[in-house]
């Protein structure tokens, strides 16, 4: 007989995600929220295995009550709490980031970029096509990690 443990048992919360109602179990992330429902939030520093970054702050969210817009990543679903992911708070930011990340950063390799820059209308030219960025060439410390300073978002989830 194979036993599988369950964890802990978590209690379910009800919210509201776009106008519709969710219930999911406590200590879920407002991204993992999104997620689960189908909604296509980007977020580039969120790693599964790791600890919410923060970082990218692409994954912005409204959240009822309060003034500013928050990193889905990291913030946990709340009892009663009313979400909305597709705002044009949201879509402002989320084009303000992707440009001003775009305008410092090299996002040829980031997966799924292209399509969010298009999705958000961002104008990677807007702050300048080739505004100040890291003059480092890459480390390569091994075979199998090269550190490139040009692509580093300052997530932090390498270190």
């Amino acid at each position: 007989m194979t036993v599988t443990s369950l964890g802990v048992p978590r209690r379910l919360l009800d919210l509201t995600l776009d106008g519709e109602p969710v219930r999911v179990p406590e200590g879920t992330t407002l991204l993992d929220v999104c997620r689960a429902a189908g909604k296509d939030i980007p977020a580039l520093c969120h790693l599964d295995t790791r600890a919410p970054a923060s970082a990218c702050r692409l994954c912005v969210v409204e959240v009822e009550g309060s003034r500013a817009l928050v990193a889905a990543c990291s913030r946990e679903a709340e009892p009663g709490m009313t979400v909305r992911t597709d705002t044009e708070r949201t879509r402002h930011s989320r084009r303000t980031v992707l440009e001003l990340l775009a305008s410092s950063v090299d996002l040829s390799t980031t997966p799924g970029i292209a399509g969010w820059i298009e999705e958000y209308g961002a104008r990677p030219d807007r702050f300048g096509a080739d505004a100040a960025r890291v003059a480092e060439e890459p480390v390569v410390d091994n075979g199998l990690l090269v550190r490139d300073h040009g692509k580093c978002l300052r997530c932090g989830q390498c270190v």
